[in-house]
């Protein structure tokens, strides 16, 4: 191993990233030492680049990039449930392992959260990234890296929102706001092997008839047609109700067009923004407005089980180098891209 390794560097929140050489880390007491092998690309690391997850000056620079996948090469002078060699994934969270929410399977509601991967510490946007153990998750050995890098955020957080707050039934009609993106394309798969009916929403037909490739039953790009229109043609009414888009149009919309019994799952905390929702409506047809936070780490290594069985098929569409990351998050930016892309250093 060399003492210097590649890396891109945010300086200022908001700002690009610069190539660098940087040293390599040194695990510290309870970390672990990975050796990069590929970091998606995606929606949610433009969003802690441009400082929405946290923008403390004083945490820069800082190495971007938090769904990590790699081999184990050193650990930290405690004991630690990983042996070198071990490929594994990172967990977004940066948790404390000992409170009430960690020791029943609920991490992402930490008592002690200090922060994410990539924002609070450095992440994968390098050959080497150290972190602690309790963000560590070892998955199968024989995952393919770059499909694995789909794992740790756009695969497990719909597996928790199907599994834990939506109730996906066999039967239900799913609708799903933003279903081309990285984490959208993935519920889309996961809800129709819960035996939902999908339908998907976008506004790009590539993304659109992508989804209907990987199990979506309906399609609609509201640039073309409403969601109000297209469930009144249709006769839908949606059991379940998931929103990646964080359009308050949308939102309000989709309440309106839950069945009896209706759940609205939002996933997007932008702040300063909120919808309308009538408290005589929930009351009336029994509806349900829920927020869904990221997942367990048990649901991460679940997820990347349903990879490894090929129930889920990771959608990572374009593979850059480092100095190709800037310009596939303009990308993104645009919703050109379908899925996620990834980066191998």
């Amino acid at each position: 191993m060399t003492d210097t390794m590649q890396s891109l560097q945010l300086d200022e929140w908001g700002g690009g990233l610069t190539a660098r050489d940087v040293p390599v880390p040194e695990p510290t007491p309870g970390e672990v030492l990975i050796e990069v092998e590929a970091t998606s690309v995606g929606l949610t690391v433009r969003n802690a680049i441009n400082g929405d997850l946290g923008d403390d000056p004083a945490a820069l620079p800082r190495i971007p990039g938090h769904e990590i996948v790699g081999r184990v090469t050193e650990l930290g002078s405690e004991a630690l449930p990983f042996d070198a060699g071990d490929r594994v994934a990172a967990y977004f969270y940066l948790v404390c392992g000992r409170c009430d929410a960690c020791l029943s399977g609920h991490e992402s509601l930490c008592a002690n959260f200090e922060g994410f991967v990539g924002v609070a510490t450095d992440g994968g946007y390098a050959e080497y990234v150290s972190l602690p153990a309790e963000s560590v998750v070892r998955l199968p050995d024989d995952i393919d890296p770059v499909a694995a890098t789909a794992v740790p955020d756009a695969i497990a957080t719909p597996y928790h929102i199907v599994s834990e707050r939506a109730g996906i039934d066999p039967g239900d009609d799913v609708l799903v706001l933003g279903a081309g993106g990285g984490v959208g394309i993935h519920l889309v798969q996961l809800a129709d092997h819960f035996g939902g009916e999908v339908t998907a929403v976008d506004r790009v037909d590539a993304k659109l008839d992508r989804c209907r490739e990987l199990g979506a039953a309906h399609t609609l790009n509201t640039d073309e047609q409403s969601l109000a229109a297209f469930a009144d043609s249709e006769g839908i009414e949606y059991d379940v109700a998931v929103d990646f888009t964080g359009s308050m149009d949308l939102l309000e919309e989709s309440v309106s067009a839950l069945a009896t019994r209706g759940r609205l799952v939002n996933l997007t905390g932008f702040p300063g923004r909120s919808f309308d929702v009538s408290p005589r409506e929930l009351v009336m047809d029994e509806l349900e407005v829920v927020g869904s936070r990221y997942c367990s780490r048990y649901e991460l290594a679940r997820s990347a089980e349903l990879v490894a069985e090929g129930v889920v098929e990771p959608v990572v569409s374009e593979v850059v180098e480092l100095d190709g990351v800037e310009e596939m998050l303009a990308t993104i930016a645009a919703g050109e891209l379908v899925g996620r892309g990834a980066t191998t250093p």
